[in-house]
């Protein structure tokens, strides 16, 4: 019998467009796929079992010998007991005999940290946090009369203290000064904030503010209640201190440094 339907196949040319990106087959895409995917699966195991080897190993566990626990004693009463005895000595002495005449000024002084004090004492190490010098190198503005002076001579060992000139103030006030808006903490680098915050007490710009502070007027307290401590660098960076084995010998220079403490923010500033 005769077939009533006929069937018409058009085959429709297709043109080289060199344009458009080659054509991929897609056995060859699902190969791809595969494969990402076991590079993930096998990235985690191996990721699991060296955080496996590792805890069979002990690496994440610190063991200390007890020599080690017990000069870190000594170092912590070491400590303890020199500031003790240091406190012992101011109070023996009068406000007078700590500071010769000649050496005091009516201008703002600095105090620095010099000290890590990795194993210091707590009592220690609270004491510094509470004058806002909480890591080496940081530094305050502080008003340096007798009675500063007293406070801070027990912590000769930890703290570096003198007297500094107007150049410099503002000098760390322009390129380390840093203070808290909202919660942030921004470095100081526009009058908006100090209008802001000081300009009903006439302290409108960074001049003022740094006159201020260093002719330690009625508003000194108001001036650094905005600043945060200053971090200011190592003398010694990391370079020297592995390649060129050199170590900074600024541990050694505590205490009242008087009129050298503009030398000394030089290296650190």
């Amino acid at each position: 019998p005769k077939n009533n339907f006929s069937v018409q196949i058009t085959t429709k040319r297709i043109m080289f467009d060199p344009s458009m990106p080659p054509l991929i087959p897609e056995t060859l895409l699902k190969k791809r796929r595969s494969l990402e995917e076991l590079a993930i699966v096998r990235a985690e195991t191996v990721g699991q079992q060296k955080n496996k080897k590792r805890v069979i190993r002990g690496e994440d566990i610190k063991l200390k010998r007890p020599e080690q626990f017990l000069m870190e004693y000594r170092i912590r009463q070491g400590s303890l007991n020199k500031m003790n005895r240091r406190k012992a000595q101011v109070e023996k002495k009068t406000k007078s005999d700590l500071v010769p005449k000649l050496s005091m000024k009516k201008t703002v002084g600095v105090a620095v940290r010099i000290h890590g004090g990795r194993h210091s004492s707590k009592i220690i190490k609270a004491q510094l946090e509470k004058l806002g010098l909480k890591n080496k190198y940081d530094a305050i503005f502080f008003k340096l009369d007798r009675d500063g002076i007293a406070r801070l001579k027990a912590l000769d060992a930890y703290v570096a203290y003198g007297f500094i000139s107007n150049k410099a103030v503002t000098e760390l006030l322009q390129r380390r000064a840093y203070t808290l808006v909202e919660g942030e903490k921004k470095p100081l680098s526009d009058n908006v904030t100090i209008e802001n915050v000081l300009g009903d007490k006439n302290i409108l710009c960074l001049s003022d503010l740094s006159h201020e502070i260093f002719t330690i007027g009625s508003n000194f307290d108001a001036a650094l209640q905005i600043l945060c401590p200053f971090n200011l660098s190592a003398p010694v960076g990391n370079f020297e201190k592995t390649i060129l084995q050199a170590h900074d010998k600024v541990e050694g220079k505590g205490g009242f440094l008087e009129d050298g403490m503009d030398a000394f923010l030089q290296k650190i500033l």
